[in-house]
């Protein structure tokens, strides 16, 4: 196979397992059972450097992926092994973080890791540091002024006014203004430091928080309207106690808003909720997780952000394509591969996979990023589930991955199915579900959907999100099988629902003999997600688009999807 190398950067991080089989091994020759990797160790560099990755294995080529301290993928590639000897290099780029990257090197299961490790580079003498008018370095030496580091503005300490009251019932909540000036400042900050790779953050840390209370941050709706005009992109993060919320500016229609209250846009005041809820709530998770075989953590919080004024407040909930970011930090290790985030629904009081990635600090805690593109009570649970008729089975990992997190589940509560069909309705379902959406029964406007039917709330909610469309006869077929360029093209809608793109090359295509049978409405869709890593050809040299997709083949094309858009691990 000849795929280059990718170099990801932090905007697009591909987390991708190409497979030269349907959905199986990279190779068809390799035999997992037999193989063996060795890597050598990876000598410490500074961003910009070069690393070598290099070693010994049985098989035939292996995958290398070298992943950020964040967990995302820095650099993806599949390297020839010649006389049982692989060897593969990259420039990490100037801008990397420093920290600890994990290089993973092998096939499946058969893997060898190795810490590769960035340090800072040295910093030159200079006699003129530059510091611009109205910053400090890192480390603020001058409390009354904002930090600003790279992409980064924190508000001054100084800047942060804090109330907090106790209710009867013992809930502390702490309301927080922000000083105009500052918060001023550090848009005009951000813009004089220019582009950035990430987007860019300005940073309000709130000290003395209660560890189970209510927290509410409130900002003028006028200033962030303005601030928007210099630094479009801005994203305000908050950090509470173990939790942060990052709000990226762009999702709001602040004018919009205004006019919703009947109010000029001055007068509108924005206000960012983090709550910790009490233990009548981790009771009713506890209940909900417990019958779908999970255990909670025990600490949820509801994340919310409301526009006042005039008297009325209005929930702003929905974010389309902008998968919003919120974080809680436990005090334990974590398995990614038995633990999910999960959405709390009060209204029929159970609980629901919603895309999170698992970071371990290097305090021992361990962060949990949540990614939705609404608002709503989150928490963590861990699970671990298999099926009995999966043992042995190509797809069995990917599997036992996706039903841990609540994502597929069994034809029954021992049975999976993995090589039965999987109908139109059901992936669907599945896709809906990965991507955390609200089940909407009213946009399945089909001729055959019914309200009634089981599937109605989740083809409603692909419809809304323009993940499916349905045939000129106003029919969706919902109990036909799916085939694999049907699949592949909601899939490929599924990550621009995401928020996520990919490139479209006719290169992917023209390796498949049969690339003339892909249908035309197809095409652009198939060669995506190829592109991607998410689907590959039956064989090497055919796609076969009209066949029908099996269930284990749907839930790795899942699990690779989760990872592409960075949704897990």
């Amino acid at each position: 196979m000849n795929i280059p190398k990718l170099i990801m950067n932090s905007s697009l991080a591909l987390s991708i397992v190409l497979a030269s089989a349907a959905l199986g091994p990279i190779s068809a020759s390799a035999s997992p059972a037999m193989s063996q990797v060795v890597m050598s160790a990876i000598p410490a560099i500074h961003p910009g450097g070069t690393v070598t990755i290099s070693g010994t294995s049985t098989d035939s080529e292996v995958i290398v992926k070298v992943i950020r301290p964040t967990g995302s993928i820095v650099f993806f590639n599949i390297v020839k092994v010649i006389n049982g000897v692989f060897s593969d290099s990259f420039v990490l780029g100037s801008s990397e973080s420093i920290g600890t990257y994990k290089v993973v090197v092998g096939q499946g299961e058969i893997v060898d890791t190795e810490d590769l490790i960035v340090t800072a580079a040295p910093t030159p003498p200079v006699t003129d540091p530059g510091t611009p008018s109205g910053t400090t370095p890192t480390g603020n030496s001058n409390p009354s002024t904002n930090i600003v580091t790279p992409a980064n503005v924190e508000v001054s300490p100084a800047a942060i006014t804090s109330n907090t009251v106790t209710a009867p019932d013992g809930k502390i909540t702490t309301t927080v203004t922000i000083d105009n000036k500052y918060l001023s400042d550090a848009f005009t900050q951000l813009k004089d430091q220019g582009k950035t790779d990430g987007a860019p953050v300005i940073a309000i840390r709130i000290s003395d928080i209660a560890a189970n209370g209510n927290t509410n941050v409130s900002l003028p709706a006028s200033l962030l309207l303005e601030g928007m005009k210099s630094v479009p992109n801005a994203v305000v993060k908050i950090f509470s106690g173990n939790e942060s919320y990052s709000l990226p500016l762009q999702v709001l229609d602040l004018n919009t808003i205004a006019q919703s209250l009947g109010i000029d846009i001055s007068s509108v005041i924005l206000h960012i909720n983090i709550a910790v809820m009490g233990t009548d709530i981790e009771k009713l998770i506890q209940v909900s997780a417990g019958g779908k075989g999970a255990v909670s953590l025990g600490h949820s919080v509801d994340f919310s952000v409301t526009a006042e004024g005039n008297g009325k407040s209005v929930a702003l909930n929905n974010f389309g394509t902008n998968y919003v970011e919120r974080s809680i930090t436990f005090s334990q290790a974590i398995d990614p591969l038995t633990t999910t985030g999960i959405l709390y629904n009060p209204a029929n009081q159970e609980i629901s996979f919603v895309p999170t990635v698992f970071v371990k600090n290097t305090d021992g805690t361990t962060q949990a990023t949540i990614k939705r593109n609404g608002n709503s009570i989150y928490a963590v649970v861990t699970s671990s589930k298999s099926f009995t008729d999966i043992k042995g089975h190509w797809a069995k990992a990917d599997i036992e991955l996706l039903a841990s997190k609540m994502v597929v589940s069994g034809t029954t509560a021992t049975n999976f199915a993995p090589d039965h069909n999987i109908t139109r309705a059901e992936f669907a379902a599945l896709l809906v579900r990965s991507l955390a959406l609200n089940s909407d029964a009213a946009a399945a406007t089909f001729k055959d959907v019914k309200a009634t039917d089981w599937f109605a709330g989740s083809i409603g909610a692909a419809v809304k999100a323009n993940l499916v469309s349905g045939y000129e006869d106003g029919s969706f077929k919902p109990n036909a099988p799916i085939t694999r360029e049907q699949m592949t093209v909601m899939i490929a809608k599924a990550i621009t629902a995401a928020g996520k793109t990919v490139s479209s090359q006719a290169e992917p295509l023209n390796k498949f003999s049969d690339s003339s049978k892909i249908s035309n409405w197809a095409k652009v869709s198939v060669s995506q997600s190829v592109q991607a890593g998410i689907i590959s050809g039956m064989t090497d040299t055919t796609f076969v688009p009209l066949a029908n997709a099996t269930r284990a083949q749907a839930a790795v094309m899942l699990k690779r999807f989760l990872q592409y858009t960075q949704f897990i691990n």
